[in-house]
């Protein structure tokens, strides 16, 4: 999903919603298989 997407089904500001996966894929929980999407390892 892209961080719009999530913020969009979540209610919460798309800036918020990038800062927390940032830091996701930092912990290597989360990881971006092409840019701009996410998905959980």
């Amino acid at each position: 999903m892209k961080a719009g997407e999530i913020a969009e089904v979540t209610g919460i500001d798309k800036k918020e919603v990038s800062k927390h996966i940032k830091q996701l894929v930092t912990e290597g929980i989360v990881h971006s298989p092409k840019f701009c999407f996410y998905e959980a390892k």
